[in-house]
């Protein structure tokens, strides 16, 4: 009697682990890739003038190499689902230096939520701000070799400005998810370990109309897209 129960206990146990077995979360499907070739036709521009002031202020500036065009591109994949408690946001901030009169990078994509750092690196104050869109800021005037932050919590275009020098202007791109990226000089792009599905792809720049493509991820290929502005 009591073997035959013994055997009855073992049977109920290994049926009730099948079961809670069977009720595991599946394996995740691994993701894809999606790569490709950005190109961007620009008008050229007319040389400007010779500058007849060359004092030390400016001097340093006639050295300064044009940024390259692909540069002001951001390929990302649109309305991806989050995952509970959201993305992992970077721990290292971002950063848009302050050079020469400019922002640099000209355009900055980041995860919504990270810190990005605004270096001075002018012999002379700049003070910068945004009043558009997404997270408004002001960080006031500060000299050369001080750096402020702000992180950014809205998904937006923030266009960023010098209250002091008016020519300055600049892009942040404010993403909800971490696929994104900018094409190298040759516009070349890759976006790796994307989720595998049916997903909007979008070329942005902050001059020109964006281009979007409903693209399909698997993970046995990558997904060839070329973007043309």
């Amino acid at each position: 009697m009591t073997t035959r129960i013994g055997l009855l206990l073992v049977a109920l146990l290994g049926t009730t682990l099948g079961a809670a077995g069977a009720q595991a979360p599946p394996v995740v499907t691994a993701g894809g890739s999606i790569t490709g070739v950005v190109s961007l036709n620009l008008t050229q521009r007319t040389e400007p003038p010779p500058r007849y002031y060359r004092g030390s202020y400016r001097a340093s500036h006639d050295g300064d190499s044009a940024p390259v065009p692909t540069a002001s591109v951001v390929i990302y994949v649109e309305n991806l689902p989050s995952p509970a408690g959201g993305w992992p946001v970077p721990v290292e901030a971002a950063q848009m230096r302050q050079h020469h009169d400019r922002f640099v990078p000209h355009v900055l994509p980041v995860l919504r939520g990270q810190v990005v750092s605004f270096p001075n690196e002018d012999n002379y104050f700049h003070n910068v701000f945004s009043v558009v869109a997404g997270d408004r800021f002001d960080l006031g005037r500060y000299g050369q070799g001080d750096t402020r932050l702000q992180s950014f919590e809205d998904p937006a275009v923030v266009v960023v400005r010098c209250e002091i020098h008016s020519g300055m202007k600049a892009f942040i791109l404010v993403r909800d998810n971490p696929w994104f990226t900018v094409p190298d000089a040759d516009g070349r792009y890759t976006l790796h370990d994307v989720p595998t599905g049916t997903w909007t792809v979008v070329g942005w720049h902050p001059s020109r109309a964006s281009q979007r493509r409903t693209i399909s991820v698997r993970p046995d290929a990558p997904v060839i897209l070329d973007i043309s502005f």
